[in-house]
């Protein structure tokens, strides 16, 4: 499977949806009130910019590439544009500070540089900040957020770019404090099971046999079945039907696509068994997930 399948949602169609508080054209918003996760992330999608969130009270789930992450104050998600995205259940306070950025508005060779400090950490978006690292990213995005409203200066889009791009330095120092402790921690079979969700969400399009999966990464079915289930508490083609079924979630919500070309693009034989697959786990068939 090709992850470019999953529909993207544009940076334009975020901030032209009111999902935001405050932006610059459709190249940077934020959000104070979390109505973008509370909208827009309700389904499987990507989005064509990268996103930081905060959370400042309440609780959530948030699933990225598949894996779910339990979301609580403190803590911290840098989501590299192209990601998987879906919000899970959340409480009735939940407060999210949210700001995203278009690839455009990271374009200054400066950005870049500052940017690629976070590559590596795309299977581990997540981190906890302590109380004062909290504190000081609460009050810069606060501060952004005080030049980002002053829609009549002249420079505003110029200050706000230095302001982001100085949050990201910031950022950047506290995650490169905690990348090596992060991965002292990580032991082989969590590094493999995070190898192996990445060739899931590459090819479980086209690929579902447990035998593809260990054979790339160069191990026995039986070991592989193992060690996955040992770390996750899922069989590996319990994961690939979890990434069909995103897939399904996304596209019958996100495309105007019939049922029939979804099943085709999902390689199911049929769309039957597409909807009695897609009914067994969701409890709904395809259309009525469709109107809901």
């Amino acid at each position: 499977m090709k992850v470019k399948d999953i529909p993207v949602i544009s940076m334009e169609k975020t901030v032209n949806r009111n999902y935001v508080d405050e932006q610059i054209s459709d190249e940077f918003f934020m959000s104070i009130q979390g109505k973008v996760p509370g909208s827009a992330f309700n389904y499987p999608f990507r989005l064509d910019g990268l996103i930081m969130i905060i959370c400042r009270r309440g609780s959530c789930e948030l699933v990225i590439d598949l894996i779910r992450h339990s979301v609580k104050p403190n803590d911290f998600f840098f989501i590299l544009p192209g990601s998987i995205i879906q919000l899970g259940d959340k409480s009735e306070d939940l407060l999210l500070y949210v700001m995203g950025a278009s690839t455009d508005f990271l374009s200054d060779k400066s950005m870049k540089t500052n940017i690629q400090l976070f590559l590596h950490v795309k299977d581990n978006p997540k981190i906890n900040l302590d109380e004062e690292e909290s504190e000081m990213l609460f009050s810069f995005i606060e501060f952004i957020r005080s030049k980002l409203i002053r829609t009549d200066h002249i420079y505003r889009r110029e200050i706000v770019q230095s302001l982001f791009m100085g949050f990201c330095y910031e950022v950047s120092a506290i995650f490169r404090r905690t990348l090596a402790t992060t991965s002292q921690q990580l032991n082989r079979n969590e590094i493999l099971f995070k190898e192996l969700m990445q060739l899931i969400v590459t090819h479980y399009k086209t690929e579902r046999s447990v035998g593809f999966y260990a054979g790339k990464l160069c191990l026995t079915d039986k070991y592989l079945t193992r060690i996955i289930r040992e770390v996750s508490g899922k069989t590996i083609s319990e994961w690939i039907k979890t990434a069909l079924i995103f897939d399904a979630k996304s596209q019958l919500k996100y495309t105007r696509k019939t049922i029939q070309e979804i099943s085709n693009d999902l390689n199911f034989p049929n769309p039957s068994f597409f909807g009695k697959f897609f009914k067994q786990h969701t409890g709904m068939t395809p259309k009525a997930y469709r109107m809901s």
